[in-house]
Order: structure tokens, then C-alpha cells, then sequence
């Protein structure tokens, strides 16, 4: 009964607590990004329904006069255009799906990619449209797990690219790897893929501006350009950090709360299972309950006796759930590569849940030992 409960209290405590860790990560990922950082995208609508959106004429991808238009912009710091595209790179025996992200050599000064060896590609290798590489470090460790990656070659979309650098470790976002992707210059990407676009435009704008007055100013700029009304418009989308954070913080708590009420199931039946012990519980004690009556207790005797009782499982069961609670926790985020966090809001969420669980279920089993008949009782064998 106790590690039935255990489990029922492992996982409201475990789900939680992984999905704090994970926002966490998440959180601490993007406050990278710095919080005066802006993304110009292929026009999207968070509120649009899944089968409408799919019939939508909105573009999956920028033109690159986009960047251009925006880069020499008063309120542009700092702006680089960024294509994705999934495939195939290969070193000697060695092969691996990754993607390939085309870009200029000022990533660096957006996103918070630190080289651990050799250099990035300049500005001269991205206006020659130059066949270098810089490896994201799960794609270096996969195919150089000696080390030395700069200098050798890796073959992607049958073109062989001279590695210049490596990107420090990043880390994940659930199931997403900031490390798994490697780096080439922009005009090299759009060649070898045949694509003349990019998908996204990041910003970073001075520190002295405000995210949402840059976001304006470039939505205007671009509607602008185009010769679209802003409100109207389907092509482009402009967001800033302050808006993906509050996203992502509602989307967090959205999953907290399912994961508490995917847990509660479990918890729910060790309560049942609880319920259904004392019940066997009062059936065996019943001539001692009919002696004690005789004696003098009171039913509030009986109830508290039985209800007493329960809550030693309960707390049985909380101390064990606790316990595989922390150790399942710091796995999955020893796994997962994300910052092992148990907060105390955590802790009281499931310790009072399972104990409200634990007390609603014991109520059925202590009233009926609390008001059965003491003479009936004496008699039962």
C-alpha cells in the first residue's frame, strides 16, 4: 500500500519537477539571446487552427532583400539572415543527419555560439560563397570523436568543405540540440540547396531602444517596402525575445498543469488502494472496535484511531515517493543535459495533493469502523 502511494506521489513530484528543469533550460537558453534581440519570419498565426493554417497562402520562407532592407537600419545593432535546411554530412566512414544552418559571419554576435576551436568563417568566405564549415559540438564529436576537426574536410551534399572551427557545448530544449548543426556561409548554403531564401532575420538592436518600438519600426519598414497594409499582410512576421519568454512561460505552465493531472491518476488509484485496505483493515478489527465501544470510546475515538492509521501510509508512502521522486529527477536531467532544479512550491504541491488524496479516501474506511454497532460488533466472528 505504502509503495503504491510512493509511485502515486513519485509522479505528481517527478513531472513537475522535469518540467521545471526543462523550462528552466529553455528560459535560460533564450536569455542568452539578451532580451534587445528581434526575429523577422515567414508570417505565421499562433491562434489560426491547425487544418486552416495548412491551407494558408502564407510563405514558408523571406526573400533575401528582407535582410538587406533591415540590416542598415537606425535601429539595427546588429542583423545576419539565417537559412535552415535538414541533410547529410559525412567524414570517411563516418555519418550523420544534422542541419545545416547558412549564415553570415555575425551569428556570433546574435546567438550565443562560442567557438572551442579554430575560428569562424569571415566576411570574404561568405561573399566568395567559400566551402568552409564550422561544426556544431555534438556533430564534432560524432564524426572526429579524437578531436582535431579544424583542417579536415566533411563531405555535405557532395561538395567536400574545409572544417575552420568548432562551436562550444550548448545544450537541449527537450528533444531539440543546440549542438547537433553545423555552419556555413549563406551564399554556400543557397547554392548547394538550390534555395535563394532564408527563413529567418535575427536583430539585435541597441540597448537604449525598446523591443517593441524595433519591432514596430521594422514591421512598418517591411509593409513598407512591400507596399502591404500591416494589418492585413500575410508574408511577414516580427516578434521580439519579450514575447517568445511570455510564450514560452504560458506554454510551460499549460504542461505543468497536464502533467498534474496526468499524475493524478496514478495517485488517485493508490488512494483506492488505500480506501480498500483500511475497509479490509475494519473488517478484521471489528470485535476489537466492538470491545473498545464497550469500554467507553467514543466514535470520534474510532474515526481518529482509523484516520491515524491512514495517514501513517500516507506519510509512509510520501517519504518513499520523495525519495524516487529526487533520484528519477536527477537522471532525466543528468540525461538531458538540464539544470537539476526541486523547487519548494514543487515539493507542497504534491505533498498536500497526495495528502488531501490520502485523507478523502481514508474518510470512508473511519466512518464506517466509527459508527458500527458495538453489540453487533462483539458478535462478529
Amino acid at each position: 500500500m505504502r509503495f503504491g502511494f510512493g509511485i502515486g506521489v513519485l509522479n505528481i513530484f517527478a513531472l513537475i519537477s522535469v518540467s521545471e528543469s526543462a523550462r528552466a533550460q529553455a528560459l535560460r537558453l533564450l536569455n542568452e539571446l539578451g532580451a534587445n534581440t528581434v526575429f523577422v519570419t515567414p508570417y505565421f498565426e499562433l491562434e489560426e487552427d491547425f487544418f486552416d493554417s495548412q491551407s494558408s497562402t502564407a510563405a514558408t520562407f523571406l526573400p533575401l532583400s528582407d535582410y538587406e532592407l533591415i540590416k542598415d537600419r537606425p535601429y539595427v545593432e546588429t542583423a545576419t539572415p539565417i537559412l535552415a535546411l535538414p541533410a547529410f554530412v559525412a567524414h570517411e566512414d563516418k555519418r550523420k543527419f544534422t542541419t545545416v544552418v547558412g549564415t553570415n559571419e555575425l551569428i556570433q554576435k546574435i546567438r550565443p555560439y562560442r567557438i572551442a576551436d579554430g575560428k569562424m568563417f569571415t566576411a570574404e568566405d561568405v561573399a566568395r560563397g567559400a566551402s568552409v564549415m564550422v561544426l556544431g559540438y555534438e556533430i564534432a564529436q560524432k564524426l572526429f570523436p579524437e578531436g582535431g576537426a579544424v583542417g579536415e574536410e566533411v563531405a555535405l551534399k557532395g561538395e567536400r568543405f574545409t572544417v575552420v572551427g568548432t562551436f562550444q557545448e550548448k545544450g537541449h530544449i527537450g528533444f531539440e540540440s543546440f549542438d547537433d548543426r553545423v555552419f556555413i556561409p549563406l551564399s554556400t548554403a543557397q547554392r548547394i540547396f538550390d534555395f535563394p531564401y532564408i527563413h529567418v532575420v535575427a536583430i539585435r538592436h541597441p540597448d537604449d531602444l525598446d523591443s517593441e518600438d524595433v519591432v514596430a519600426a521594422a514591421k512598418a519598414d517591411l509593409a513598407g517596402a512591400k507596399g502591404v497594409e500591416l494589418e492585413a499582410q500575410d508574408e511577414f512576421q516580427v516578434f521580439s525575445m519579450k514575447e517568445i519568454t511570455r510564450t514560452m512561460q504560458g506554454t510551460f505552465r499549460i504542461f505543468a498543469v497536464v502533467m498534474l493531472s496526468v499524475s493524478s491518476v496514478a495517485l488517485i488509484v493508490a488512494g483506492i488502494l488505500i480506501m480498500t485496505v483500511m475497509l479490509m483493515s475494519v473488517m478484521e478489527q471489528t470485535r476489537e472496535i466492538g470491545v473498545r465501544r464497550a469500554v467507553g470510546a467514543r466514535r470520534r475515538d474510532i474515526l481518529v484511531q482509523f484516520l491515524t492509521e491512514t495517514l501513517l501510509q500516507v506519510f509512509g508512502g510520501q517519504v518513499l515517493g520523495f525519495i524516487l521522486g529526487i533520484v528519477g529527477v536527477w537522471i532525466v536531467c543528468s540525461r538531458a543535459d538540464w539544470p537539476f532544479i526541486i523547487t519548494a512550491h514543487t515539493v507542497v504541491t504534491a505533498f498536500l495533493y497526495s495528502l488531501l488524496v490520502g485523507i478523502l479516501f481514508g474518510l470512508l474506511p473511519a466512518y464506517r469502523a466509527a459508527t458500527l454497532d458495538p453489540v453487533d460488533s462483539l458478535r462478529y466472528e
